[in-house]
């Protein structure tokens, strides 16, 4: 072999071996726990005030919808680099096109960053616009009040399918921000506690989810845990 040549099998391997160092850089973040979800209206319900607990709900969430919509953007042809979060425009949807992070921060193939978070709940689907209301709203909120509200809205938005002129509600966006199965999650969204001190704007919203909603999710035996992306 002449001097100053590698082998293309050695090119491979150190292609591959820079690709997987480079996926172990991308975190996606986690839903939450339901039962904080749960503690949160419980207090709310009594007139109870836990900064601490609205805001570890509130932050996660926020978290959680930065994940999904970084998904989305990829999916739209945009990819952030985990590192430093510069632009990484994708050209194709060949798994094997480089992605790589224009100040030289990082880089993997297109088709290991979306297996890092296929099957895991991220897809916005029908439903991006209140992720990035969210996403918009939440550092804009000033009081304790106002967060519940954002986070009230948000775990009762859902994903619709259109068929016509008609709008049919799918699922609700708890599936990718909460812990759980559809219909456990179901379950916790219709169990949550409302009471005297309740705020009317979550009471309006309770109302909406129960009357207009809820009766019409699509239900399926099926685990909606893999639907999507």
């Amino acid at each position: 072999m002449p001097y100053g040549k590698v082998s293309p099998w050695r090119n491979e391997a150190a292609f591959e071996q820079q690709s997987n160092s480079g996926i172990a850089a991308v975190r996606w973040a986690p839903r939450v726990a339901p039962w904080k979800v749960r503690r949160l209206y419980e207090n709310d319900a009594q007139g109870l005030v836990d900064e601490e607990l609205i805001d570890d709900v509130a932050y996660s969430l926020y978290a959680r919808c930065q994940s999904i919509l970084a998904v989305y953007a990829a999916e739209q042809g945009l990819v952030a680099c985990p590192l430093c979060g510069a632009e990484i425009p994708r050209r194709q949807r060949d798994e094997q096109e480089l992605l790589r992070c224009p100040l030289g921060h990082w880089q993997t193939t297109w088709g290991l960053y979306r297996k890092s978070y296929r099957h895991k709940q991220l897809w916005a689907g029908r439903a991006v616009t209140a992720f990035m209301e969210f996403v918009q709203g939440l550092p804009k909120a000033r009081t304790p009040r106002e967060k519940m509200l954002l986070i009230d809205r948000l775990i009762h938005a859902c994903h619709q399918s259109l068929t016509g002129a008609a709008a049919r509600y799918k699922r609700p966006v708890a599936c990718n921000l909460i812990q759980g199965k559809m219909k456990e999650l179901i379950a916790l969204l219709d169990g949550l506690a409302y009471g005297p001190c309740t705020p009317p704007e979550i009471l309006r919203t309770r109302a909406a989810w129960r009357e207009e909603v809820a009766p019409y999710l699509f239900h399926s035996t099926a685990d909606h845990n893999n639907e999507g992306i």
